[in-house]
């Protein structure tokens, strides 16, 4: 009698699942549980080094618009001195000044989120100290919810006039 072998073109055929040393069969779709747990590794690893970084972009940001909250304010206080030759009155954080609404855009807020904008107008009568010729200081100052955004909104501002008392920047518009 004859002895009759099966082969397929790739070879004997071999009882189906994984081979010996863990890797799939070739042809066979699928991935191993360590080629699994490698892909997870490296995008846990991808994932800790871009959630810091995307937080810093963040706050960047919010600190980007802070200043230019504040550079508005600066704007609409300068337009109102050149029309009427003085500075809008003092007045409470998150509160426009009596006036100044006319030159800021419509339906501008001084109460935003996460901080409130406040215009200073101080009379110092007995001069600033190291410049007793100083008797009023104008500026433009910002009260934050977060000690963060305040010290991005200083570094940014880099070479400003900027003095901080806890959580209040202010930046000097003008000093007479």
């Amino acid at each position: 009698m004859m002895d009759l072998h099966v082969h397929s073109r790739k070879g004997p055929m071999r009882a189906s699942g994984p081979r010996r040393d863990g890797r799939a069969e070739p042809g066979r779709g699928g991935f191993t549980l360590v080629e699994l747990m490698v892909v997870a590794a490296i995008v846990g690893i991808l994932a800790g080094l871009a959630i810091p970084n995307l937080r810093t972009v963040l706050l960047r940001a919010r600190a980007t618009e802070l200043a230019g909250d504040m550079e508005v304010v600066r704007t609409a206080a300068l337009s109102y001195n050149g029309d009427h030759h003085t500075w809008p009155s003092e007045s409470a954080a998150g509160a426009i000044p009596s006036g100044l609404d006319e030159y800021l855009p419509d339906n501008y807020s001084f109460s935003r989120n996460g901080y409130q904008i406040d215009f200073e107008n101080w009379s110092l009568p007995g001069g600033l100290p190291g410049d007793p010729s100083t008797h009023t200081l104008i500026g433009v100052s910002v009260v934050v919810l977060d000690a963060n955004l305040g010290n991005a909104l200083v570094e940014f501002l880099g070479s400003a006039i900027v003095f901080s008392v806890g959580n209040t920047h202010t930046v000097v518009i003008d000093r007479s």
